[in-house]
């Protein structure tokens, strides 16, 4: 009977010290598990930001009052090619720190866009006025912007296509002329449809799209990255196209410049 006794409780010992293995070992394996999941994620997100910078090696900062000091310098030196900055918006709005980025943008090393943030409630006589009295000449080396994003109480459902389109041609019309610039139109794919055979525009666009004339992409904020692959605290774009694309782009402002300037002397 002892014996028997004995005989149990060794049998019990050795399901416990089973029953203990085989916990340990699915421990271990939850464990690797879990870790082989969080090394996915982030190699996913790594092989993600380096395919964003080969697709898009071009890229630039939007910038306004709402963003914090901007060292411009130092963005360039993190590869930063290019950044608008807001300048106006509506008919009466001077961004408060346009004149402060805007001088202090120069000798950066980046190109520079200024542009105006379209007010659907103004008229386009004092929207226009309103950018050539705050921008003055300071309109820098790429295409004027204009950002065209509902807003309050505005939306497409709204905001009547055709007297949208009309304004649009108004005010870039009117830039073209008084600065021989192109202008640069950042929308949504839905305005992209109405005014999308303007003349004297390009646009920025999301980046699935399948549209003429696009030049830059407004990127996604999981998107907006320096090359060293770190978030950016600003809102960003890309140009869409190469290094090599990117210099005929610029030289082929500069040369329009040239040719309108000398038209106009």
């Amino acid at each position: 009977m002892h014996k028997l006794t004995r005989q149990l409780y060794q049998q019990q010992q050795r399901k416990n010290r089973l029953r203990k293995w085989f916990i340990l070992i699915m421990i271990v394996i939850f464990i690797f598990a879990i870790g082989f999941g969080i090394f996915s994620f982030f190699e996913k997100q790594e092989q993600q930001r380096q395919h964003l910078i080969t697709q898009y090696p071009v890229r630039g900062l939007i910038i306004d009052q709402d963003d914090s000091y901007v060292d411009f310098t130092e963005a360039n030196q993190r590869g930063i090619k290019y950044a608008y900055i807001r300048a106006t918006q509506g008919a009466n709005f001077t961004d408060d720190d346009f004149s402060d980025n805007y001088s202090r943008s120069i000798g950066s090393g980046l190109k520079i866009g200024v542009y105006h943030q379209f007010g659907f409630g103004s008229s386009v006589k004092d929207q226009e006025q309103n950018f050539v009295r705050s921008v003055g000449n300071n309109i820098g080396d790429l295409p004027i912007g204009i950002d065209i994003s509902y807003y309050g109480d505005y939306n497409s459902e709204n905001v009547n296509p055709k007297k949208l389109r009309t304004k649009i041609i108004e005010i870039t019309s009117f830039l073209y002329h008084k600065y021989h610039r192109p202008i640069l139109l950042k929308t949504s794919s839905d305005n992209y449809q109405i005014l999308k055979n303007i003349n004297h525009v390009q646009f920025s666009l999301d980046g699935n799209h399948n549209a003429k004339k696009v030049e830059f992409i407004n990127l996604n904020k999981s998107d907006q990255i320096y090359d060293n692959g770190k978030s950016s605290d600003y809102q960003m774009s890309a140009f869409d196209g190469n290094k090599v694309k990117w210099e005929q782009y610029l030289k082929q402002l500069k040369n329009d410049d040239l040719e309108k300037s000398g038209l106009h002397d």
